[in-house]
């Protein structure tokens, strides 16, 4: 189904190009050159614009459909969103643990040093509550 439909899409694509190329625009187009002028003579003056007119609206609208209709098509055949998702899964799974700042930031040790305990401060003993003058 998505082959035939891309097909088609492409068929479009190809009738549109030839359609608006062949189209006569206020200076004449290509239709007057490439082909002579036989276009305004064969179909007459207004005939060719009308049906050139009305062929590349209904391309267009037929364009439109089924570029719409093959990306809603493509959305359910991928496995992955995108790139930037991928890659930021990727990072996320390969990220140092939170906390833990990468190697080489300042502050943390090089590789193949021990890293450097801090001395704990000397404990000091906690303050005896003194009695108040005058009490028992």
């Amino acid at each position: 189904m998505y082959g035939v439909l891309l097909v088609l899409h492409l068929l479009i694509c190809l009738s549109l190009i030839g359609v608006v190329l062949v189209q006569s625009g206020k200076g004449g187009g290509l239709a007057g050159g490439a082909f002579g002028g036989s276009a305004q003579t064969v179909l007459g003056g207004r005939g060719a614009t009308d049906f050139f007119t009305r062929a590349t609206m209904v391309l267009g609208a037929a364009f439109f459909i089924t570029s719409l209709t093959l990306a809603l098509m493509s959305t359910g055949l991928r496995t992955s969103r995108s790139l930037l998702q991928n890659e930021a899964r990727r990072s996320a799974a390969t990220a140092p643990a939170q906390g833990q700042p990468p190697v080489g930031q300042p502050g943390t040790p090089a590789p193949g040093t021990a890293p450097k305990t801090p001395t704990p401060a000397p404990a000091t003993p906690a303050p005896t509550p003194s009695k108040p003058a005058g009490t028992p």
